[in-house]
């Protein structure tokens, strides 16, 4: 009897140290863990840029323009630049010249990308539009900038001016900043708001709150009658830093 209650207390006497020694483990271990790594956060959806349209327009003999409509869907990111490219070809589906370029787009921004005065032998029936490499930057609650147009007339040249048709504007520079470089494209359309003939042109170093009056004619006829006109005018944001902290 005396040995089983001696065997009862050297087993109970195990479990008490060992039940310290588990103790003492746990309690080191928590004191010294490592501090747990939060998981990274997801990576944000970004949606490629929207090609609305792109198309060619005979501006004179054996001379075009390409011209392409774009829109960035997403309103917290823009793209500081990318690369484009139009890719013509003729009757046969044949590819007959590659252009290409550089361009940027705001947070939810619609533009347009206008080549003009392409000197051609053949004649091109298809443009096809392509985006690469766009640099994005996220722009947190972006509510565009105070650049604006105001004064838009539209009309046939005046006799002997040597113009078919002009797009009259006032380019306005609300933002506290000078801008070094803003572009400025119109688009002439038929009344069934379809784009019948387009131009660009930069305006270069408009100051802050200034209010620059400028023209774009076309010399040479287009086919189709105008019925209307859409004007973009746009900066690059990111050669002005201090335009996102508006």
């Amino acid at each position: 009897m005396d040995e089983r209650r001696r065997l009862f207390k050297k087993i109970f006497i195990a479990v008490i140290y060992l039940a310290i020694f588990l103790g003492l483990g746990t309690g080191v271990y928590i004191l010294f863990r490592p501090t747990p790594v939060p998981p990274p956060a997801p990576a944000p959806t970004i949606h490629p840029i929207e090609i609305i349209w792109s198309q060619i327009f005979n501006i004179g003999a054996n001379t075009y323009s390409m011209a392409a409509k774009i829109r960035n869907p997403n309103t917290n990111f823009g793209a500081s630049d990318f690369n484009y490219t139009f890719s013509l070809y003729d009757t046969n589906n044949v590819l007959i010249r590659i252009l290409t370029g550089k361009s940027f787009i705001w947070p939810g921004e619609s533009k347009y990308i206008v080549e003009g005065g392409i000197n051609l032998l053949k004649a091109p029936i298809k443009a096809v539009f392509e985006i690469d490499n766009p640099n994005w930057r996220e722009v947190l609650s972006f509510k565009g900038i105070d650049l604006t147009l105001g004064n838009i007339n539209y009309g046939k040249g005046k006799s002997g001016s040597g113009k078919f048709f002009m797009v009259d504007f006032t380019a306005n520079n609300n933002t506290p900043f000078n801008l070094e470089k803003v572009y400025v494209s119109a688009v002439v359309l038929n009344r069934e708001k379809l784009p019948i003939a387009v131009s660009s042109t930069v305006l270069e170093n408009l100051n802050s709150k200034e209010r620059r009056f400028f023209s774009i004619p076309w010399f040479s006829q287009f086919l189709g009658t105008p019925e209307s006109v859409d004007l973009s005018i746009s900066t690059n944001l990111w050669e002005t830093p201090e335009l996102l902290g508006q």
